[in-house]
């Protein structure tokens, strides 16, 4: 755990600021959250702001990132390494059910970001 990073929060700066948005993240970073928003409205840009706070609080930590699909998996992928630029690559990996359990085992040794389907 990274007591200094405890203290305080990191909001991206992205091209549009939604209030809605910073005011969703805030409430997510500590309190349960569900998060229900009509498609566009930044359901992505909230899930990959709390993930990368965590990320910073706990150094320790894995952070999980759950999709129906393989295709919407990527999407969030994609989206979250194109707006969190400060987790390094190396630390994401995509898991997904056709890898063998002992690949799976050796990832969760190398990586702390996982995107997976059920």
């Amino acid at each position: 755990m990274n007591m200094n990073n405890l203290t305080t929060w990191v909001y991206p700066a992205s091209a549009t600021f939604r209030t809605y948005q910073y005011k969703i993240v805030q409430a997510a970073l500590f309190e349960n959250t569900l998060v229900t928003l009509p498609t566009g409205l930044g359901k992505t840009f909230i899930a990959s702001t709390v993930m990368f706070n965590y990320y910073r609080w706990f150094s320790d930590g894995n952070i999980f990132f759950l999709a129906p699909t393989r295709v919407l998996l990527k999407q969030q992928m994609v989206a979250f390494m194109q707006t969190i630029t400060e987790i390094p690559v190396t630390d994401i990996v995509e898991l997904t059910g056709g890898l063998r359990p002992d690949v799976r085992k050796r990832m969760y040794t190398k990586h702390r970001v996982f995107f997976m389907t059920p």
